[in-house]
Parts: C-alpha cells; sequence; structure tokens
C-alpha cells in the first residue's frame, strides 16, 4: 500500500528536456552510489535474513520512541533516489536533512502504531505530544507506504512501491514518483518501522530548497533505462512542467524490436492513458501505460512522439542491465558427477573476462541458494551433499569493476542425485512353522525400507512391506516353499522420494 502527500499550487509552464547521461555514466554514477544494502525476491521479499538497521531502536508501545534508522540505511536510501534522479538528468544534488528525517520516522511510527496508512494519523493514545506532531506533520508531507512483510528495504519501496505507482488507485496521478522527480527537491528523509504489523516506509517529499533544481520536462522511464528501475506493468510518464489538455494530446509508443506502435489518447488508447495537471512536484504530466507489451529486455529501444503541445516532443529511450554492465559471460557446466565417495562433482568452461565464480544448488522442489562463492578453480566437489537427494546446480561467472562485483546469468542447470547405500540382508531364516524372518542392516538417512518377495522359481516380485524397522516378520506361509527376499532403503525429502539399490535377493525355506 503506498500513499503520496498532498498536491501544491500551480507552477510555470514547460521548458525543453533535461541532458541525459550515457549508460556508460549512469553504470559510473552507480558505482560511486551504492544502494544494495538488501537482495530480495520479486515480491519484496528480503533475502538472505536481511533486518532494517537503527542507529536508535523504535518503541512501538509506552513510552513510545521513534527511534533513528543507521548512517547505512538513510545512505543507501538517498544513493537510490540519487541514482533515479540521474538517471531522469535532473539535478542529484539532494542530501539528507536531520529535520526531514525526524519526521520521516515519526510519520512511520504513528502509521505503525495506529495500524493505518495515512497521511492525516490521529495521535496514537499515550503518545508523547510533540511526538505525535512530528508523526502528524511528517505523515503530511511524505510518501509513505506500508507492506505486509517485515523488514522491507526503502530501497525496494523507493523503486517498486513509489516510483512504479502503477496500482489503481496511484496510476493516474503517479504523485510519489512525481515527488521523487521534483527537479527543485534539495533535502529530503527517511524513516522506517517494522514489526508483527509489517513495514511502514516513509520518504519526505516537500522539499524545493534544490538552487540547481529547474522547471524541465522529466521523462520516467529517461533515454537510458536500467531494466531493474522500471517493471514491466510500470506506466510511463511525462512532466512538462506546465498545464496539459488532455482534449489535445496524442502519444505515439513504438517499440524498435519488432516494430510494434501503441496510440494514446482520451479517444483512443492501447493501454492505460490518463492526464494529470495537480502540483505533485510538477504540473501538469502525461501518463501512458501499453497494454500487452510482454517484458522489457537489454537492448530494448522505443521511440515516443507527443503531439497536442505547444511544440511536438519526440525522444528515444534505450533499456540496458545496470547489473550486468559489465558482467561476463555465463559458464557452462560440463559435467556433474559422483566422486570416490559419493559426492557431486561440478566441473564448468571457462569465462572470458571472469575474476572469480559462484555455485548455486536446489534441492528438488526447493529453492536456489548460493553454496560457494569466490572460487579460481573451475571444479567444486560438494562435501555438504547429503544421501538421498536429487541436487540441481547453476554457476555464475563474476567480474570486479571499480569495486564494484558484476555477476553474468546463471548457466544451465544440471542435476544428480546422491544414492543411498544398498541395503544388506544380515539374516534371512525361518524362525517357526509358516514364519520367516528377516533383518537387515540400516542405512543412513533413509526414511524407510520397502521388503519385497517372490516365491522360488517365479519372476514377478511383490512389495510386502514399506517400514522403518530393519526387521520383518512373514507370516502364514506354506511349509516346505521357498521364498526369496530383496530390500531397499529410500529417503523422502521436500515431498520427493528417492532410492537405494536392492540388495542381493536371500533365499529362505519355509519351515
Amino acid at each position: 500500500i503506498f500513499s503520496l502527500p498532498a498536491d501544491n499550487a500551480a507552477a510555470s509552464s514547460a521548458v525543453p528536456q533535461v541532458s541525459m547521461p550515457s549508460q556508460e555514466e549512469i553504470v559510473a554514477y552507480a558505482q560511486a552510489h551504492p544502494t544494495d544494502l538488501v537482495s530480495y525476491a520479486g515480491s519484496g521479499l528480503p533475502l538472505n535474513g536481511y533486518t532494517i538497521s537503527y542507529r536508535i531502536n523504535p518503541r512501538t508501545s509506552s513510552p513510545f520512541i521513534a527511534g533513528a534508522l543507521s548512517d547505512e540505511e538513510l545512505t543507501g536510501a538517498l544513493n537510490t533516489v540519487k541514482t533515479i534522479r540521474y538517471i531522469a538528468g535532473i539535478s542529484d544534488d539532494v542530501y539528507l536533512s536531520d529535520e526531514y528525517n525526524s519526521l520521516a520516522q515519526a510519520s512511520s511510527l504513528v502509521n505503525y502504531v495506529n495500524n493505518k496508512l495515512t497521511h492525516t494519523p490521529s495521535a496514537p493514545s499515550g503518545m508523547d505530544s510533540s511526538l505525535a506532531s512530528a508523526g502528524i506533520e511528517g505523515s503530511k508531507k511524505s510518501n509513505i507506504a506500508w507492506t505486509s512483510w517485515q523488514n522491507n528495504s526503502l530501497k525496494w519501496t523507493i523503486i517498486h512501491g513509489w516510483m512504479d505507482d502503477s496500482d489503481k488507485n496511484n496510476i493516474s496521478v503517479l504523485g510519489h514518483r512525481r515527488w521523487i522527480l521534483n527537479p527543485s527537491m534539495g533535502m529530503t528523509g527517511f524513516g522506517s518501522v517494522t514489526g508483527s504489523r509489517g513495514t511502514y516506509n516513509a520518504m519526505y517529499a516537500h522539499d524545493k530548497s534544490n538552487p540547481g533544481g529547474s522547471d524541465a520536462v522529466v521523462c520516467w522511464p529517461s533515454q537510458n533505462m536500467p531494466l531493474s528501475y522500471f517493471g514491466n506493468d510500470a506506466p510511463w510518464s511525462i512532466s512538462i512542467d506546465g498545464q496539459v489538455s488532455e482534449d489535445d494530446v496524442i502519444v505515439s509508443l513504438v517499440r524498435g524490436r519488432d516494430s510494434k506502435i501503441w496510440t494514446f489518447s482520451k479517444y483512443y488508447s492501447d493501454g492505460d492513458f490518463y492526464v494529470n495537471n495537480q502540483n505533485y512536484g510538477q504540473p501538469g504530466c502525461i501518463i501512458f501505460r501499453p497494454a500487452d507489451l510482454g517484458e522489457y529486455k537489454d537492448g530494448d529501444r522505443f521511440y515516443v512522439r507527443v503531439y497536442g503541445l505547444s511544440e511536438e516532443m519526440a525522444y528515444e529511450v534505450n533499456f540496458f542491465d545496470l547489473e550486468g554492465y559489465y558482467a561476463p559471460e555465463p559458464p557452462v557446466i560440463l559435467s556433474v558427477k559422483l566422486n570416490s565417495v559419493d559426492k557431486p562433482r561440478i566441473v564448468w568452461s571457462d569465462s572470458l573476462g571472469a575474476d572469480s565464480y559462484s555455485l548455486y544448488r536446489k534441492v528438488r522442489g526447493g529453492s536456489w541458494k548460493l553454496i560457494a562463492e569466490g572460487l579460481d578453480d573451475r571444479i567444486y566437489e560438494d562435501d555438504s551433499a547429503g544421501k538421498g537427494i536429487r541436487y540441481y546446480y547453476q554457476v555464475t561467472a563474476s567480474r570486479k569493476v571499480n569495486g564494484t562485483l558484476y555477476e553474468s546469468d546463471p548457466s544451465d542447470y544440471k542435476y544428480i542425485t546422491v544414492p543411498l547405500a544398498q541395503a544388506r540382508i544380515t539374516s534371512a531364516k525361518s524362525t517357526a512353522r509358516g514364519t520367516n524372518y528377516i533383518k537387515w542392516n540400516s542405512v543412513s538417512k533413509a526414511t524407510g525400507y520397502k521388503v519385497y518377495r517372490r516365491t522360488a522359481g517365479s519372476s514377478s516380485w511383490t512389495l510386502i512391506k514399506t517400514t522403518s524397522n530393519c526387521y520383518y516378520k512373514d507370516t502364514k506361509k506354506t511349509s516346505g516353499r521357498k521364498y526369496e527376499y530383496k530390500i531397499r532403503a529410500y529417503r523422502t525429502y521436500n515431498s520427493y522420494t528417492t532410492y537405494g539399490e536392492y540388495s542381493a535377493v536371500k533365499t529362505v525355506k519355509t519351515r
């Protein structure tokens, strides 16, 4: 859930577009302004046990304490905003304000305690009046957000929440995005409170102190656009800093790789189309989202042309892989075999320009996990692999440029099953009239055992018992008849079952 601050009074007319950085310049900027505090899944759930770090921990019950984010958290969030603004070609001279940090943190606390995302919160019962007032003021002047999961990073909220703005309540306005892309922003602040009620984040947005900020046409996506900063369902926007007539505007969008064309207007639209003249940072925003686009790909080029403004506008958008810009080609797994002690041995090809390699593994039905990184050799023996489990392996190649590590796409996977030991029948005899007794050794990691029987001389086996014991008493057999038995162990892991080899066959003549 994302909520934006109110608009301000109308501003001036549109001026020409700002100059745009090249892809190489954006990559260099990202290297100098790291934002990777956390890795997360597409759902936003944090990976690798990430937790939000605080300089002062918030207290969400009386006596309430607003808390304060760590310098690392604040810097990561600020660098995310600065990088976005740099990509858009507007001033990145944006700094943290202690006052704004305090207001955003108080906003997050008040909304968390009230368990409600709103720009007009009530003062929580028992909260100090000055703290409550700060939370109320901060909520009025901030982009705010709530996610149901704990430890949601500000970076995720900025990129996939406020800059995306594609949900039905925000797409027609894109207020969060427009505040972040307001050329006049010079200072900001961030807050976050997380716990059993999820995560409440805030970013102070009502600042216009940037002396380098100027009226400008601001486009998102911009001319050179990292794929990771623009989702497949995100709307496009053009803020011209002036009033726009919805009756007059027509937008044409053409994709270079297949020449597909989308047209947007009030009267006909190949997707969503809106014009909003409220002053969310800048007034005059044209919003369009192409239908049936599929996905944006590295190297995609789009051509935009806008009719119906005081001057016709045309520009290109080039999508590229920021995180993989200098990444080597993915390696190829040459073989996955068992070594002499039944452990997987993975061998892969060299990748030109790679400094090191990382190995990922998953069990059948599971998710990928990093098990080794910084590998110089292209051979790895997985000593941690357990018996009776099928394992899948992928390898990536990495290269470090200007202190930033670039990782390739993963290789195609290969898999192997680590076998259980062969069961061995240690005793097979008839212990009483019509009764045969079979006993076997315990197999490491086995969930249980399957016992098979056939009458001597027949060709087909019958499963007669599945058991976790290492013995079986077979009763009511025909005296004087010979029966043959064999055993095999099995292991069930992650809802999948793996079997060991059959034991040698043992014959019993029944008393």
